[in-house]
């Protein structure tokens, strides 16, 4: 699109303050890439993957989460640092990165594309050659409604990486972990499509909403 008609219809649509937040926050993205000589942005359909799994219909494309909304919302959380850090459909990896540079305890990226898998871990690897991370970051290629959560992993990010079918059972994986090892969950959904859907598990008590440089997330926590 035009990015002189896109602005002309976010100014429409948004108001100014919210067009001139995103525009600041895609900027940000592009000096992201440059700073450290990553390749994370773009936008990939997800039919275009190079997957077997049987959910790939239920994908949704890749596309990079802002970073300096991301960052930010994690520093006004003040997530425990002892945490696991855990992103569906982590594609490319960028919030990966941005998670260890945050501090967990591990971070977990679960990606069924070998394509993007790659191209995560060389981002990690070009990342990191100049930027000490604060965390390790395990790729793990898998189809997400197959993927073991572990008794440990407590911190969840959803990027609307897949239709309701996958993450319905996404959320049962998650409901039968926390009843084999009980502890307090948090989930981090960037752009909410489905937040009823996840309101209506059960799993979480409480939901904040929260708008950063033109992003809206929501938290829950249980």
């Amino acid at each position: 699109m035009n990015p002189f008609v896109w602005a002309r219809d976010s100014i429409r649509g948004r108001g100014l303050l919210r067009t001139s937040q995103i525009v600041g926050s895609t900027v940000a993205d592009l000096l992201f890439d440059l700073r450290y000589g990553t390749d994370t942005r773009g936008w990939v359909d997800a039919q275009e993957l190079d997957t077997d799994s049987e959910n790939k219909a239920h994908a949704v494309h890749y596309q990079a989460t802002k970073a300096r909304p991301f960052l930010k919302l994690l520093h006004s959380l003040g997530l425990p640092k002892d945490s696991v850090f855990v992103d569906f459909g982590s594609g490319k990896g960028r919030v990966l990165l941005l998670a260890a540079l945050y501090g967990f305890k591990r971070v977990v990226g679960v990606e069924f594309s070998p394509q993007l898998c790659e191209l995560a871990r060389r981002n990690i690897a070009t990342f990191s050659k100049g930027t000490p991370l604060r965390s390790p970051i395990e790729i793990v290629e898998a189809d997400a409604t197959r993927f073991e959560i572990g008794a440990d992993m407590n911190v969840f990010y959803f990027y609307n990486p897949f239709d309701p079918p996958v993450l319905s059972k996404v959320l049962d994986n998650v409901r039968r972990s926390v009843e084999s090892a009980p502890r307090k969950l948090w989930l981090i959904y960037n752009t909410p499509r489905h937040h009823e859907l996840i309101h209506q598990s059960g799993l979480f008590r409480d939901c904040s909403c929260h708008e950063i440089g033109g992003t809206e997330f929501r938290v829950y926590t249980g």
